[in-house]
C-alpha cells in the first residue's frame, strides 16, 4: 500500500509537470513549474524503487540525487511566479543553490557508496542529504516570507500565506519521517514484502508525499487560474472529503475490532451496514459540509451562492421586464457581493442592445446602448461569460485578436462590468447581465461563473416567456384594433363618399375661387380615404402567400411602376440586378408593395431630378442577435437631400412623416412585411448626398 501511494505521487507529479507547459510553452513560469514537478516526480520514483528493492542502491541514489535539486527548483519557481519575470538563473540567490547542488549530489553518491559509518539508522549520505535539502527548503520558504512581507496586494499575500502553510507542512512532515527513520531502533529482517516496505518507510506514514503532491497541485491551480477563490473552493471540497475519510477510518477501526471477536461475521455485517448508511447520507452531507467550509474560507462566495438560489426562485414569478429586473438586479445588489448590476436586452426598433435597468453604484452611469459587433461574437462562439481579468490576459497573449478584445474590454469598462453573462436562446443572444465586482475582491471563481452562467440560461428563458406574453398581448390588441378599425372605416368611408360626391357635383357648377376650394375638398377626402385604407392594412393581421419569386422580376416591376412618375420630375431610374441570383420563397405581392413604396418615396425626395437606383444582390441576413446567413439584399437609393439625422430613428414609427401629404404608414407597413419574411430593413443617409434603404431577406421566409 505504501509503494502504491508513492507510485501515485510519482505519476501525479509527473503528469502536472508535463501538462503545465502545454498551455503556453513560452511562459517562463510554466517552464520552471515543469522543472519543479519533474524533480519531485523523479524523487518519488527513486523512493518507490527503494521500497520495491531495498537491497539495490539504485533507487536510493535516484531519490537522493533528485532531492538535492529540489530547493533550487522550488526557489526558481517562487522567484519567477511571485518576484517577477526579471528573476533568472543568473540571480545570485538561484546561482548559489544551483551551483552547489551538483557537488552535493556527487558527495551524496560517494558517501552512499563508500562511507560505511552510521549514526543510528542514518548513514553519512542520509545526514548530508537531509541537511542540504532542509536548509535549502528553509532558504526558499524564507524568500517566500520576505516577498509576503513586501507585498501590498491582499490577494497575493493570501496566496503566499496558503503556499507558506502548505509548503511548511510538506517540508515538516517529510523531515519528521526522515528523522523517525534515522533514530528508529534496529529491527529484525522482515519476512514479507509488506513488512519490508514498512521497515524502509519507518514508523510514520507517507504524509510528506501526499502533502508534496498536494502542494504541486496547489501551485498548478494558482498558476493556471489566477484567482484565489478557485483554490478556496478546492480546499472546501478537500476538507469535506477529509472528514468523510476520517469517518470511514473510524468505521473500519470499529469493524476491525469486531472481527477479532468470537463471531467475525458480526464485524463484517457491521462494516457493510455502516458503509451503506454512510453512502446514503454522504451526498446531502457533502453539500452541507462544502457549503459550511465554503462559508468559512470564502464567505463572499457563499453570499453570492445564496443570492443565486433566491434569484432562481424569483425568476419563475417574473412576467414583466420590471419584475425580471427586480428579481435579478435587486437581489444581487442587496446581497452586498455585487455593488452594481445592469440588464441589457435587444431593442428591435433600434437594432441594438439597450440598457433596460441598472441597480447599485458604479464608477459612472452604465452605457445606454451597445451595438451587436464585436461584443456578442464571443457568446456566439460558445463562451459562457466574459470576465474582465481573462480578457486582459488574453489581450496580452493573443496578438491576432488583440483589437477585438480591447474593444470588448472597453465596452465592459463603460458598462461598469467585471463579468458579463449572456442571455441566450439557441443561437440568439437576447441580451446579457453585467455585474460589477468589489474593489478588493479576487474576482469570480470558475464555479461561481458556472453558477452565474446557469442563472443566465434560466433568465433567458424568462425573457423569452415575457416576450411571448407581450407578443400575445400585442396580437390581441391588434385583433381588437382591426375589428374596431373595420367598423370605424365603414363609418368614416360612407360620409367621405357623400362629401366627395357632393364636392364633385359642386365642381361642375362653380368657378374661380370657389372651384379651388371644391378641389381642395375632393383632394383631402381622397387623402383621408387613403389613410383609412392604409390604417386598415396596418391593423389587419399580416398573412403571407409564399411562392417562388425572381429578384430581377421584382426590381423590374418596381422600376416600371414608377417610370412615369420619375419622368415627370426628371428622375432617371437605374436597374442593377446581379447575375445568377437564386429565386426567393416569398410573398411576391407584398414585396412589390415594399419596393414600390420605397421607390415612390425616393422620387418624392428628388423634386428637381436625380437618379433612382434599384439594386438586387447577394447579402448577409439573419437575426442580428445570432450568426447571419446568406440571402438577398435589395437597395433603393436616391440622390436627394437625404434624411435628417434626428429623423432616422423615427422613420418606421407609425404616423411619423416628413411630408405634408404623407400618411406616415408606408414605411411602417413595409417594415412589417420585411420582418414577416424574417428579414430586416434599414436606412443609411448622408445629408446632401441622398438616402439608401436596404432590404435583406433570407431565401426562404423561415430563415
Amino acid at each position: 500500500m505504501i509503494v502504491l501511494l508513492y507510485a501515485m505521487a510519482t505519476v501525479g507529479s509527473g503528469a502536472l509537470a508535463v501538462r503545465a507547459p502545454l498551455a503556453d510553452r513560452q511562459d517562463p513560469v510554466r517552464r520552471r513549474y515543469a522543472v519543479l514537478g519533474m524533480t519531485v516526480a523523479v524523487t518519488w520514483l527513486g523512493w518507490t524503487l527503494n521500497l520495491l528493492w531495498p537491497q539495490l542502491v539504485l533507487g536510493k541514489l535516484i531519490n537522493g540525487v533528485a532531492a538535492t535539486f529540489l530547493p533550487y527548483a522550488l526557489l526558481a519557481f517562487i522567484d519567477q511566479f511571485f518576484v517577477g519575470r526579471e528573476a533568472s538563473p543568473g540571480d545570485p540567490r538561484l546561482a548559489r543553490l544551483g551551483g552547489l547542488a551538483p557537488p552535493v549530489a556527487v558527495a551524496y553518491i560517494v558517501a552512499e557508496l563508500f562511507a560505511p559509518w552510521h549514526f543510528g539508522q542514518a548513514g553519512v549520505a542520509d545526514i548530508l542529504l537531509g541537511s542540504w535539502v532542509f536548509v535549502g527548503f528553509g532558504v526558499s520558504l524564507f524568500r517566500l516570507w520576505q516577498r509576503h512581507q513586501a507585498s501590498k496586494e491582499r490577494v497575493e499575500r493570501a496566496r503566499m500565506r496558503y503556499l507558506l502553510g502548505l509548503a511548511s507542512a510538506a517540508v515538516g512532515s517529510t523531515l519528521l519521517e526522515a528523522a523517525a527513520r534515522a533514530f528508529a531502533p534496529a529491527s529484525a529482517e522482515a519476512s514479507t514484502f509488506w513488512a519490508q516496505e514498512g521497515l524502509v518507510q519507518g514508523v510514520l506514514p507517507p504524509v510528506g508525499a501526499l502533502l508534496t503532491t498536494t502542494l504541486l497541485y496547489f501551485l498548478y491551480q494558482m498558476m493556471s487560474l489566477y484567482r484565489l477563490l478557485d483554490l478556496t473552493e478546492i480546499f472546501a471540497r478537500v476538507a469535506a472529503v477529509s472528514i468523510a475519510a476520517m469517518f470511514l477510518v473510524l468505521l473500519d477501526g470499529v469493524s476491525a475490532v469486531s472481527l477479532l471477536g468470537t463471531y467475525p461475521t458480526h464485524g463484517l455485517f457491521q462494516a457493510f451496514v455502516g458503509s451503506a448508511l454512510f453512502l446514503l447520507a454522504w451526498d446531502p452531507l457533502r453539500n452541507q459540509l462544502e457549503r459550511w467550509f465554503g462559508g468559512v474560507l470564502n464567505p463572499r462566495g457563499q453570499v453570492l451562492a445564496d443570492a443565486i438560489v433566491d434569484i432562481e426562485r424569483g425568476l419563475s414569478r417574473a412576467i414583466s421586464l420590471p419584475a425580471l429586473s427586480a428579481a435579478l438586479l435587486d437581489r444581487f445588489v442587496s446581497s452586498g457581493r455585487i455593488p452594481a448590476a445592469a440588464l441589457y436586452l435587444w431593442d428591435e426598433e433600434r437594432r441594438l442592445y439597450r440598457l433596460v435597468a441598472e441597480r447599485g453604484s458604479g464608477a459612472h452611469p452604465a452605457l445606454l446602448h451597445v451595438a451587436r459587433q464585436p461584443f456578442v461574437e464571443g457568446f456566439l462562439d460558445g463562451e459562457p461569460a466574459y470576465l474582465r481579468v481573462d480578457l486582459e490576459r488574453q489581450g496580452r497573449r493573443d496578438t491576432r485578436r488583440a483589437e477585438v478584445l480591447v474593444r470588448r474590454l472597453q465596452l465592459m469598462r463603460d458598462m461598469n462590468a467585471d463579468v458579463v453573462l449572456p442571455l441566450t436562446s439557441g443561437e440568439l443572444v437576447l441580451g446579457w447581465l453585467a455585474l460589477a465586482d468589489e474593489v478588493d475582491s479576487d474576482g469570480f471563481s470558475e464555479e461561481e461563473v458556472a453558477r452565474l452562467a446557469r442563472l443566465g440560461l434560466r433568465a433567458a428563458g424568462t425573457v423569452e416567456n415575457i416576450h411571448s406574453f407581450d407578443q400575445l398581448k400585442e396580437e390581441h390588441r391588434l385583433t381588437a384594433l382591426g375589428t374596431m378599425a373595420a367598423g370605424l372605416a365603414h363609418e368614416i368611408r360612407n360620409p367621405l363618399a357623400g362629401i366627395r360626391g357632393a364636392a364633385q357635383f359642386l365642381e361642375g357648377s362653380r368657378s374661380g375661387p370657389d372651384m379651388e376650394m371644391v378641389r381642395v375638398i375632393v383632394d383631402e377626402t381622397d387623402r383621408l380615404s387613403r389613410i383609412v385604407a392604409q390604417f386598415l392594412d396596418y391593423a389587419r393581421q399580416l398573412r403571407l402567400h409564399v411562392g417562388e419569386v425572381s429578384a430581377a422580376e421584382l426590381v423590374g416591376a418596381a422600376a416600371r411602376a414608377v417610370a412615369a412618375q420619375a419622368a415627370m420630375v426628371g428622375v432617371t431610374v437605374v436597374e442593377d440586378v446581379a447575375p445568377g441570383l437564386p429565386v426567393l420563397r416569398a410573398d411576391e405581392g407584398k414585396l412589390r408593395q415594399v419596393l414600390l413604396n420605397l421607390a415612390q418615396n425616393a422620387i418624392q425626395a428628388m423634386p428637381k431630378g436625380g437618379t433612382l437606383t434599384i439594386r438586387a444582390q447577394r447579402g448577409m441576413v439573419g437575426d442580428p442577435r445570432s450568426r447571419q446567413g446568406e440571402g438577398l439584399e435589395f437597395t433603393v437609393e436616391d440622390t436627394g437631400a437625404g434624411v435628417a439625422p434626428e429623423d432616422v430613428d423615427k422613420l418606421f414609427v407609425p404616423f411619423f412623416t416628413t411630408r405634408h401629404d404623407g400618411t406616415g404608414l408606408g414605411l411602417a407597413i413595409s417594415q412589417r412585411i420585411v420582418q414577416a419574411h424574417r428579414g430586416e430593413i434599414e436606412v443609411r443617409s448622408e445629408a446632401g448626398v441622398g438616402a439608401r434603404f436596404l432590404v435583406r431577406l433570407p431565401f426562404t421566409p423561415d430563415g
